[in-house]
């Protein structure tokens, strides 16, 4: 998706230093709004693996909720206890209710698993913190759940100055209640945040994406100078290292040449050691020393022809390695 998903809005603060709260409610609301079709659909379709990683947001940042394998899997299995004994993969964990820790529950708590992990996205997007991000062992989160702690809503995650706190700290304490029977369902959901997104004109969403689309813009522009001059460094490296055409006052670094077929002959090449005399020889020289090496065939024409750039013929005609004369 053009912005990716909603947890890199939400943690990616230097790209991302600020998200409207026109904008975070919007989302929260979208979300609520496509889950809330799929538990209405017949059978009901439950996601069952709802985080803010499986949020994408397209280029106005609309909401598309990803990543349905896992809930196919349990419209198909819906009448079924868990047999799996796998633990849960540590990314995902934070999103799942304590009723799902352990195999064997009954299916009919599972249709409040996705209000809980509603919960939690809430939370992170208000606080645009990671839930329990002190915590690096997933089996120390799942017994701190399963015990009733959740993130910490105090003003230091929540801050006061948060639009409408009270409304949504009372819809997240709902959604991640331990009892799955005490938490409310997406409609209910869907009421409460429809008047809280009314208080908001519609100018203030457009500028809300306006906003990002030129911070990212901005965040995108001020890498750019410095991949081109790491481009053109290492460009500049390449090709000071590569292969370079000689001249005849240059040195000449001829390799070996096929005199006849199923002989050849080698030519050694003059060390930045030796005098500067002998890397000076004028062109006739350096002509004799190639043409020596050349295969008798060769013309007199050829031979006697002034000297030009040199340039290395990987493979002769007889397979060795040889000289091959460039028109300039």
């Amino acid at each position: 998706m053009p912005n990716g998903s909603l947890n890199e809005l939400l943690h990616r603060k230097t790209e991302y230093p600020e998200v409207a709260w026109p904008l975070r409610f919007r989302i929260l609301h979208e979300i609520a709004l496509g889950v809330n079709y799929l538990h209405n659909m017949n059978p009901p379709l439950l996601h069952h693996d709802l985080k803010t990683q499986n949020i994408l947001l397209d280029n106005e940042f609309h909401v598309k909720i990803a990543d349905f394998g896992l809930s196919k899997w349990r419209l198909m299995s819906l009448s079924q206890s868990r047999s799996s004994k796998s633990a849960p993969e540590g990314g995902t964990i934070i999103y799942m209710p304590p009723e799902n820790y352990e195999p064997g529950q009954k299916s009919r708590a599972s249709v409040k698993h996705d209000i809980y992990s509603y919960a939690i996205i809430m939370w992170e997007v208000l606080s645009r913190k990671q839930p329990f991000e002190e915590v690096t062992n997933p089996l120390q989160i799942m017994y701190s759940v399963s015990q009733g702690h959740r993130p910490e809503t105090d003003e230091e995650s929540l801050p006061f100055d948060i639009p409408h706190r009270a409304v949504m700290l009372s819809l997240i304490e709902a959604g991640w209640a331990q009892n799955p029977d005490e938490r409310p369902s997406f409609l209910k959901c869907l009421i409460e945040l429809e008047p809280v997104l009314k208080t908001f004109e519609e100018i203030t969403f457009l500028e809300a994406v306006m906003q990002l689309k030129k911070t990212k813009l901005r965040s995108a522009s001020s890498t750019v100078p410095l991949h081109d001059k790491k481009m053109e460094l290492s460009l500049s490296v390449s090709l000071n290292r590569g292969p370079q055409e000689e001249s005849c006052g240059s040195s000449l670094q001829p390799p070996k040449s096929g005199g006849s077929p199923g002989t050849s002959r080698s030519l050694s090449a003059p060390q930045d050691s030796e005098p500067s005399s002998r890397r000076s020889q004028d062109c006739t020289q350096h002509q004799q020393l190639v043409n020596h090496s050349w295969d008798s065939n060769v013309s007199a024409a050829r031979r006697a022809a002034p000297c030009s750039l040199a340039a290395v013929n990987p493979l002769s005609a007889g397979g060795h390695a040889g000289f091959m004369p460039l028109s300039i």
